[in-house]
């Protein structure tokens, strides 16, 4: 028999700037269906839309230290997030 939905999540473990707290956000395969889905028919939409989302995304794993952040910060962010998902065996597209 098969069991399912009882792997211990993965997360991307990361710091911002000189600041040394870690901030954590679940791979790919390790987050909810449904903000995967919203992260997909965010990014199909593209432009200020999946910015928006992205950066909401960011909010509810490490609060308020995203309104420092840099766009480019945010794509870089997303840019490793997709790596080490991909990495992991999923990725936000799948």
């Amino acid at each position: 028999m098969r069991k399912f939905g009882n792997d211990a999540p993965r997360f991307m473990a990361f710091t911002l700037g000189e600041d040394e707290t870690v901030y954590k956000v679940p791979l790919a395969a390790s987050m909810p269906m449904e903000t995967l889905l919203e992260l997909q028919e965010a990014s199909d939409e593209g432009g200020t839309k999946a910015l928006r989302f992205q950066v909401e995304l960011l909010r509810r794993y490490i609060g308020d230290a995203v309104d420092d952040l840099t766009a480019g910060d945010v794509s870089a962010i997303y840019a490793a997030w997709n790596e080490e998902s991909a990495e992991s065996g999923a990725e936000a597209g799948e």
